[in-house]
């Protein structure tokens, strides 16, 4: 299905611009910011929404079931046919500029980088169209970073007319490390991620409180904090932890395994779980050195649930902005493991953090308020 072929002028008749929402990417918070933001679009009548979109993505059928137009773009499944594809960029790069030629897209929002991006980003411009990008992180985290990237940012920030980012943090970063000019940069937050129906829920009575990690394990997301954090709860705390994620733990393994108020779950997870992962606990720990803004925590907006997180890059942003949970007073251990403990042990605290959670994920995080925000953007520009 397209867009409808032959329309002339800037905007499609009664002034309404056409959009496409552009991503590529196959796993994790890409495709489902895509997804969250298309949906909310797709009710507005003053914008004409459409998506590319690759059929490799774990959530494409959720996609097609929006009933968008979408332009497909088969990528790849894993490394071998990742190289193997490099031979139909040219191909595809051509395709990707007829299409928006064709159906006369006005803008293009690039939801989130890929590693193709850099290699279509002039198409786009070739094409008539503006480009939008929304940077996720400005600058790579530690351990995540790979010889290519900053070049790839560079690219897609000179072909950009407008960026957003998800917090103010990165658009201190987007200022400091390109010099990019604050004029062109807005920030719109972080919608929330909902994996399903959400219940208010209470103060555990009769086990131990039920914190959880999530995500990828990598180490600037403090994982050893964490564990440090735990040694210091009180005995008399009754809390567990579950871990739950892939990556490579090295020696932290063993103190995990020694530790019996710890479960851990190594793997990816897929989109399907996550409900049930997070239906289990009681509150996310998000004790990350580093941070631009985290889609775990997004997540914990979408299930209602109170977090806890270090007072590093966008998280306070994201947590204390709204009081949905605590940031630990300074990036210790010993902060973190106070904020754990309160959070465990005083259930009027909790209730009120899973008041502003739910208030604000159906208030100023919600997918509508985020989808209206950019609509502004595209109307004063």
């Amino acid at each position: 299905m397209t867009l409808g072929e032959g329309r002339s002028g800037r905007f499609a008749p009664g002034g309404v611009p056409r959009l496409l929402l552009w991503h590529w990417g196959r796993r994790g918070g890409g495709p489902k910011y895509t997804i969250e933001l298309a949906r909310a679009l797709a009710g507005r009548e003053d914008i004409a929404t459409s998506l590319s979109l690759s059929p490799q993505a774990e959530i494409y059928p959720d996609a097609m079931a929006l009933g968008l137009p979408i332009f497909p773009v088969t990528t790849y499944r894993d490394r071998v046919s990742a190289v193997a594809a490099l031979a139909r960029l040219p191909s595809i790069r051509r395709r990707f500029r007829q299409h928006l030629m064709r159906n006369r897209i006005d803008v293009v929002v690039a939801t989130m980088s890929h590693i193709w991006h850099p290699v279509m980003v002039d198409a786009v411009k070739q094409a008539g169209a503006r480009l939008i990008t929304v940077v996720h992180d400005a600058v790579a985290h530690p351990g995540d970073d790979y010889p290519l990237r900053r070049w790839m940012m560079r690219r897609e920030l000179r072909y950009s007319d407008q960026i957003v980012a998800l917090s103010r943090h990165v658009a201190g970063q987007l200022v400091r490390e390109y010099d990019y000019p604050p004029s062109l940069i807005t920030v719109i937050p972080h919608g929330v991620f909902p994996f399903g129906p959400v219940r208010r829920r209470e103060p555990p009575i009769g086990r131990p409180f039920r914190f959880l990690f999530f995500g990828r394990l990598l180490p600037y997301k403090g994982l050893d904090l964490l564990l440090d954090a735990m040694a210091l709860l009180d005995p008399s705390v009754a809390v567990e932890l579950a871990i739950v994620g892939s990556g490579d733990l090295g020696s932290l393994e063993d103190r995990i395994a020694a530790d019996p108020r710890i479960r851990l779950d190594r793997r990816w997870v897929p989109e399907g779980e996550v409900r049930l992962i997070f239906d289990a606990a009681d509150a996310i720990v998000s004790p990350y050195r580093e941070a631009s803004q985290s889609g775990v925590l997004a997540g914990a907006y979408g299930a209602g649930m109170p977090m806890i997180a270090t007072p590093i890059g966008g998280l306070t942003e994201q947590v204390a902005t709204y009081g949905a949970g605590l940031v630990a007073d300074d990036m210790t251990a010993a902060a973190f493991a106070r904020a754990m403990r309160r959070l465990a042990t005083e259930p009027d605290l909790y209730r009120r953090c899973v008041e502003n959670t739910l208030r604000t994920a159906a208030g100023p995080l919600s997918w509508p308020a985020i989808a209206g925000q950019f609509a502004g953007l595209l109307r004063d520009h």
